[in-house]
């Protein structure tokens, strides 16, 4: 073989690139293996308790870093460990020098963190719409928001947050959010009175 037959005959560096593996996402991972087991969405609710739209997030790559109690119970529903460089993926992006960010679907409240913290609501264009905090239980909070003639999709369809134990830092935060948001977090109103007292 000559050596520009055998140049043609090794992939370019471009090809090896493409060829090699590529790290899955979470939602990758629950979508591979939904089709190995030719598992359906509605199964895994009703294996797992996770609502339709949590799964739907999470397998759209909508809900990069769900909780570990929602990620256990993928796994236990699959018969499958999260393999272990998807959950060092989730752990490493999810780490914000030293608070931790997970994300989660508003309307399915086992998927919402029960810590204190910062929060973000989305719309379904991925827009923030509202920014909330709460000293003692997010889930407390967004169970409170469900009640809302507002929570409903389009308007809230996912939600992000951030663990954050300190409620002067949570207040902080939220603050610091309200602001550079501005008008664009639509929900968000000056000098709106909360209703529930932590």
């Amino acid at each position: 073989m000559s050596d520009q037959e055998e140049a043609l005959a090794m992939p370019s560096e471009e090809d090896q690139v493409a060829m090699a593996p590529q790290q899955q996402s979470f939602g990758e991972w629950v979508s591979s293996e939904m089709v190995k087991q030719g598992l359906t969405i509605p199964q895994l609710v009703a294996k797992t308790k996770i609502s339709y739209t949590g799964i739907w997030n999470i397998v759209k790559g909508n809900t990069l870093y769900p909780t570990n109690e929602t990620r256990a119970k993928l796994s236990a529903a699959l018969n499958q460990s999260v393999p272990t460089e998807v959950e060092a993926e989730i752990e490493e992006k999810s780490e914000i020098s030293g608070y931790t960010w997970t994300d989660f679907t508003p309307s399915d409240i086992g998927t919402v963190p029960d810590q204190a913290g910062v929060y973000v609501f989305y719309d379904v264009t991925d827009r923030p719409v509202y920014v909330g905090k709460s000293a003692k239980s997010v889930r407390a909070r967004v169970k409170d928001h469900q009640t809302r003639f507002w929570f409903k999709p389009p308007l809230v369809v996912r939600g992000s947050f951030l663990a954050i134990d300190d409620a002067v830092m949570c207040e902080k935060i939220e603050m610091i959010l309200i602001k550079f948001l501005g008008k664009h977090a639509l929900l968000n109103v000056q000098g709106v009175v909360r209703d529930m007292v932590e």
